[in-house]
């Protein structure tokens, strides 16, 4: 029996997904419960942990489907098509089900939930980039979110809208902290950099690096003309090109978001990681120029 991926497959040595009966050995086989996520953003752990290692961030809106709870942590999978969402654990605190389904999605790197549709009162929250949510009403220049708060309409779009420049996106990201594991205003990774841009302009990409290079786009030969929106791809590392000699990447050198000479990057990286091993472009995504 060949042993699928455990970072997408819902399986562990006492319970596994009943749709994986077959296919994977354990001892008991359930069918999942649909939640969503409440709060602003929650870690999936690998481990029913808060000190265990955070693979991937959830944030509010974001379905979960979960097959075991225990001590307060739910056991489960992200909710992505094709059935490729990360599997950890989560707070069970964080979830719920029946929520209504989002319409909207914040499209500011962070947005303010105001208590009042005035931007001179108080800020009751603040929402990440991606984050999903149900829109009841307007009032002027606010969009009023049940039980929450309003935003204003210039951080926040209909899920069905969405720009093409992905690239822009991942550059809202310049500064901020590198943190393994990381979807949210609050540090990103190198992989997470470009699932959370790509989910802005309403495409999405499985989590990892590794994954990314065998699904994204197409490949092109290393010798080809750079453009913007070109990812790169080392043993492990993933970063996007700004421009035809401009790399922007999440790294845990500058321990940041940075852009730097995709020549300068090569020859850093090579030394630890090797060379790049693909380069792949997304065809019919809009690069900004």
């Amino acid at each position: 029996m060949n042993t699928p991926d455990p970072r997408i497959t819902p399986y562990k040595p006492d319970l596994a997904a009943a749709h994986l009966k077959g296919k994977v050995e354990a001892k008991n086989y359930g069918d999942a419960i649909c939640h969503q996520v409440m709060m602003p953003v929650i870690p999936l752990h690998k481990a029913p942990a808060s000190a265990s290692m955070m693979d991937t961030q959830l944030l509010l809106g974001t379905e979960f489907d979960i097959y075991d709870i225990h001590n307060g942590w739910a056991w489960g999978q992200e909710v992505q098509r094709g059935g490729k969402g990360y599997v950890g654990y989560v707070p069970n605190m964080a979830l719920a089900r029946g929520a209504a389904a989002p319409t909207h999605r914040i499209s500011a790197i962070r947005a303010p939930v105001f208590i009042k549709p005035d931007l001179k009162t108080a800020i009751r929250t603040t929402l990440p980039l991606n984050a999903k949510l149900s829109v009841d009403g307007r009032d002027g220049d606010y969009y009023r979110i049940p039980d929450m708060g309003y935003v204003h309409r210039h951080h926040i779009n209909a899920i069905k809208d969405a720009s093409e420049d992905f690239v822009s996106i991942a550059e809202l990201h310049l500064g901020l902290p590198y943190v393994w594991g990381g979807i949210s205003p609050d540090g990103v990774d190198c992989s997470g950099l470009v699932q959370t841009s790509l989910r802005a302009v309403g495409k999405d990409a499985l989590r990892d690096a590794d994954m990314q290079e065998a699904t994204i786009g197409t490949e092109i030969a290393k010798d080809a003309g750079l453009k913007r929106g070109d990812l790169i791809f080392w043993k492990g590392h993933v970063g996007m090109m700004r421009d035809a000699e401009t790399l922007l990447h999440a790294n845990a050198y500058h321990m940041k978001v940075a852009s730097e000479p995709l020549a300068d990057a090569i020859t850093r990286i090579e030394k630890t990681a090797g060379p790049v091993t693909s380069i792949r472009r997304l065809q019919g995504l809009h690069n900004g120029k």
